[in-house]
């Protein structure tokens, strides 16, 4: 259902569910990543702020901002009148500035005060910022809906090919707007939140689809901590490849100003570069990423048709194994957990339906050519002398897990093995049982997220995945009668074949003669390395052994 939606283009799922927008009384403005399920394009953000994913449904809402009691005091009284615009000398602010933005002085309970006028939505002055001499704030008005202190001086018309740059406070606007005005006198556009860097997020997100005209957006945000800790995140919320950060040598752009920094202040806001969103590269600088090992085949698969249609096992690779209940998947795992072992790879070893214990038995039942869960014989001092050969090396780890488990917690274990325990292929046997015990649309989406959160770590650790997957029944014949399988047979097809680099698919026949049961059919059904897909290896299971064995004219011809 999820990637339905997905095929119908953003537009097309707007159209479906209009009220997403709609009761929220936003306007759609971009797209970005997801940060709970990963998707690259999912997520749509509004000129509220707030986000929603037509992947996963997730969405986001931007924090409420809790202003500083100690010097943030809302009191709704009347504006104060016959506020007039004066100099600031010891801001080192002109009597020309503070007319251009209506910063004025007058008295307040008999106190002389600095006042800043604020619009609202509608452009009609509903606040007014209070500041007394000893730095101490309060609000008159109506603060429940403001713009950006400056915006109304910026007409949409004249902005189109310009640059804004926003301050956490009035002074510094004033600042900026002195530092960058040209030989002509015009004034390049300049806006001061509220109430500091602490209300940023509110603001920008309130007043989004404003400042969205302009083509670029610097943030000019005092040098402290938490000025730059309140840019940063501010900054997620612009448009990509709009927002920058001017990063300041001073405390603030007043301070630059007072100390004659002022052509400084502004070659640092010209030069302001937007900042990239994450995962956008420039291809010049990744002659290292293309030329780095891990790029070729690390191990040949132990099967030969597979091996020459993979050209091998690559790192940051995901595999899927799928088949039928009782095909052999659990023992092909095996047999290919051991391979690596015996070619010097680390193996991480998840398997969720059977214990640890077994899990040994089958693998060292490889090496010692024996079905040690059925063998009651065993010499001991031989047995501990192959486990010592295949084991002592430290290349296995195994994880003691029965049965569902919570995909994070999961996700947390695989990236523990690639980047604590040096892993450099995890067997996960198998993933249909994560999700376990909830309904089949549940289920689905469930399978869609894990498997989105098992590429990102596939991706961010470089390891090699195989995941083992179940098959949904088809019509007619079922899969443990020997049906073939298709990539649509898959649990969760959609996002399993789209994120898996192969998938190799097992099919036997349960219900026929003796030799048919004994035959498992090897098919690939995607290939992203190559590109080749179709029947392969044929495999016979040895009941003496416990293996999955080639046919002897795999050797020496018909």
């Amino acid at each position: 259902m999820v990637l339905g939606l997905l095929s119908m283009g953003f537009f097309g799922v707007m159209a479906l569910f209009p009220e997403i927008g709609m009761k929220n009384k936003s306007n759609y403005v971009r797209k970005t990543s997801c940060p709970e399920c990963g998707s690259k394009d999912n997520m749509a953000i509004y000129d509220d702020g707030h986000g929603f994913c037509f992947g996963c449904s997730y969405t986001y809402h931007p924090p409420k901002e809790r202003p500083r009691k100690s010097f943030i005091k809302t009191v709704k009284k009347p504006l104060l009148k016959f506020v007039t615009p004066k100099a600031l000398p010891k801001r080192g602010i002109t009597q020309e500035t503070c007319e251009l933005f209506n910063y004025g002085i007058t008295e307040h309970n008999g106190v002389p005060v600095q006042v800043a006028t604020y619009e609202d939505n509608l452009g009609r002055p509903s606040a007014q910022h209070i500041r007394y001499q000893n730095k101490r704030f309060i609000w008159l008005g109506d603060v429940s809906n403001l713009q950006l202190w400056g915006q109304k001086l910026w007409r949409q018309q004249n902005t189109g090919k310009m640059f804004v740059t926003i301050t956490e406070g009035e002074i510094d606007a004033m600042s900026v707007a002195q530092a960058t005005v040209s030989a002509s006198g015009n004034y390049f556009p300049v806006v001061s939140l509220p109430s500091g860097s602490q209300s940023a997020n509110k603001y920008i997100a309130a007043n989004l689809k404003w400042l969205s005209q302009f083509v670029r957006i610097v943030l000019c945000f005092d040098s402290d901590e938490p000025g730059m800790v309140a840019a940063e995140k501010a900054i997620k919320i612009l448009p990509p490849g709009k927002a920058a950060i001017c990063r300041l040598p001073r405390k603030d752009a007043n301070e630059m100003l007072l100390n004659g920094e002022g052509e400084e202040l502004r070659d640092l806001l010209f030069r302001a570069t937007p900042v990239r969103p994450d995962g956008i590269l420039n291809a010049s600088n990744l002659w290292q990423e293309l030329t780095k090992k891990g790029t070729n085949s690390i191990c040949p698969f132990p099967f030969p048709q597979l091996d020459t249609f993979t050209k091998g096992f690559h790192k940051q690779q995901m595999v899927c194994i799928a088949a039928g209940s009782g095909t052999g998947k659990s023992t092909i795992c095996r047999e290919l957990a051991h391979h690596f072992i015996k070619n010097d790879l680390t193996v991480g070893y998840i398997a969720l339906e059977e214990s640890v214990q077994r899990t040994m038995q089958g693998i060292l039942g490889v090496e010692v050519n024996k079905p040690l869960h059925l063998e009651d014989n065993i010499e001991h001092e031989s047995l501990k002398q192959s486990f010592d050969k295949l084991f002592g090396t430290g290349k296995l780890f195994l994880y003691d897990h029965f049965g569902s488990i919570d995909p994070d917690r999961l996700v947390e274990q695989i990236q523990y093995l690639a980047t604590a325990e040096g892993v450099d292929v995890v067997i996960l046997d198998h993933l249909t049982i994560v999700v376990s015990g909830i309904s089949d649309l549940d289920e689905r989406r469930a399978l869609d997220v894990v498997c989105t959160k098992l590429r990102q770590v596939v991706e961010s650790t470089g390891i090699g995945l195989i995941i083992v997957s179940h098959l949904r029944r088809p019509e007619g014949k079922g899969h443990e009668e020997g049906n073939k399988v298709s990539l649509n047979h898959l649990r969760s097809s959609h996002s399993i074949a789209q994120l898996s680099d192969l998938v190799v698919a097992c099919e036997r026949n349960q219900q026929g003669d003796v030799a048919e049961r004994a035959e498992l059919q090897l098919r690939v059904l995607k290939n992203r390395h190559t590109g080749m897909t179709g029947a392969i290896d044929k495999l016979l299971y040895d009941d003496k052994t416990g293996r999955l064995v080639l046919p002897m004219d795999t050797y020496f011809g018909d």
